[in-house]
């Protein structure tokens, strides 16, 4: 018998440019499970930078909170459809 546990992974890298130069200042990991539940994890690499890039930091945030959202949302109408055949 065949089990598949799906899960899907992001990995977000957020840059600015400083002095003409791309900078990495922080990386945030989503890993949603097979219950559509996302645990959220973030390394800060330029504290200093994201301090002073803030609101541009936060639409982009903002963003992938959305994406976050539209996976766990796709996972769970999956979970209602894969319901339904089994019930016909």
């Amino acid at each position: 018998m065949l089990k598949v546990n799906k899960t899907r992974q992001m990995v977000a890298e957020f840059f600015v440019t400083e002095n003409g130069e791309e900078r990495l200042v922080k990386t945030t990991t989503v890993n949603t499970d097979k219950n559509a539940v996302s645990t959220v994890f973030e390394t800060l690499h330029e504290p200093d930078l994201y301090s002073k890039h803030r609101k541009d930091m936060r639409k982009d945030e903002a963003a992938l909170r959305q994406m976050r959202y539209a996976i766990e949302d796709a996972i769970l109408d999956e979970q209602e459809a894969e319901e339904v055949s089994e019930t016909d």
